[in-house]
Parts: structure tokens; sequence; C-alpha cells
């Protein structure tokens, strides 16, 4: 049975000499494994470069619940990117977020709000004309919410350090290392307060935003097991200031 749905690129191999595997996050059934035959080829209707990171698309599909390769009948780009593809701030932003969606979305069930919160925020990241610096972390502590281990507690002057192993503001130093400082947890408050209209209103230098970074890659992988190491992130540390 054929079933109509969107999807969002999140990782393509190269299958034989003319096809792809891809695994795309669908609306309607969560994350799903395609096999897409001579997408490769010269005389496939399906353009490879369609299945660019994070793409958007507007899909065909047949679907087993028992899971394995499913097949894709139909394939066209929902929402082609303009400047994200032309921005190398915007394309080193997408390129992690896909990394760390693509390392810490497993479930293979449908999840709406998760679906439209990627969605949403990768259209907005293509209209968006002013500075993207804070972009990332604001979407990666966000996305903690639909992933289950969004930080609890209030930052206060009580409860001032974040521990990043158990997920809470706290107001003793712990006996394991894996915490934020006062200043740090103050400015993972400042994230957690904001939204994407105000998060450009956090001033923050590059070394700050470096370290907050680094920290909240660690609660990913404190978090998911066997997240691990996310290889994007020199990168995007490099590009922006």
């Amino acid at each position: 049975m054929l079933h109509k749905t969107s999807g969002i690129v999140f990782h393509t191999t190269k299958y034989s000499d003319t096809s792809l595997i891809v695994k795309i996050f669908t609306k309607q059934f969560g994350l799903q494994t395609y096999i897409i035959s001579g997408a490769r080829s010269k005389k496939s209707k399906t353009r490879a470069t369609l299945f660019q990171p994070l793409a958007l698309m507007d899909l065909v599909v047949s679907h087993s619940e028992k899971g394995g390769l499913q097949r894709i009948s139909e394939i066209n780009s929902q929402h082609p990117f303009i400047s994200i593809l032309n921005n190398i701030t915007k394309s080193s932003i997408v390129l992690f977020l896909n990394e760390v969606l693509y390392k810490a979305v497993k479930e293979a069930h449908n999840d709406d709000d998760l679906f439209e919160f990627i969605k949403n925020s990768l259209l907005l990241l293509d209209l968006k004309t002013d500075s993207c610096a804070n972009f990332h972390i604001h979407f990666i502590l966000q996305l903690t919410k639909y992933l289950g281990f969004f930080p609890q507690g209030k930052y206060s002057k009580e409860t001032s350090i974040f521990d990043l192993q158990e997920g809470n503001f706290i107001n003793t130093i712990p006996k394991h290392q894996h915490c934020l400082n006062k200043e740090q947890s103050e400015l993972l408050n400042t994230f957690i307060t904001s939204n994407y209209e105000t998060i450009n209103e956090v001033k923050i230098d590059k070394y700050k935003r470096k370290q907050l970074l680094q920290s909240l890659t660690l609660f990913y992988q404190l978090h998911i097991a066997s997240f691990g190491e996310i290889k994007s992130l020199g990168v995007l540390e490099q590009v922006i200031a």
C-alpha cells in the first residue's frame, strides 16, 4: 500500500553502482530506511542531488510494519533551500544539525511535534537575514525537549550549577566532573529562556560559545547511548566567529 508523507533527509549511502540507501525522518512513520534504485544513473528521473542533508521532501512510499528497507515510488523537493546552500555559515550549521539528528533520533514511529520543530527551524534558518551564530545552540537545546532530557529545575542564586549528568540545576558542585560553573550555567539559562526571535540578543564571544557548545555535546553523550563524537563540530567552530 502506498502512503503520502513529508520527509527530512538524515543520511545517504551509495548502494551498488547506481542506487542509494537513504534514511529519512518521515512525518507519518518516523525514521525509515529507503532504497532508491537507479538514483545515481544518468537516465534516472530522481536526481541524487535531491538528497542534500536535511532536505525537505514530499514522498509517496510503501510501508511495512516489519521494518527493513522500504521503497519510494515518488519523491519531490518540498522546499528547495536557497540561502542555506549559498551561505557557508548556514550550510555548516545544517551539517552539524544533521549529524546531531542522525545520531540522536532513532524512533521508527511518527512524532508530529518533533517533525514540525525540525522542519520549521530549517525554514527559518533558510530565511534568516541576520546573524546565525546562536542558532545551532538554541536548536540542539530545544531538541532535548523532544528527546526526553530537557534541562530541569530553575536557575537561581541558590541553584546556580547545572549538572550535565543529572540534567538539572543544583546548589552544590557534584562529586563527578560533568557540570557547568556558575557563569556557564547562567548562560545556559539565558538560552533556555530565549527563542528564535531573541537569541541574537544573547551576547557571547567565540570562546564562550565554543565552550557551551562542547558542554551541550557532552550533555547529549551522557544521555544518549552510543551518541559518540560529532565530527562536524570542529568545522562549525572555525566558521562561526
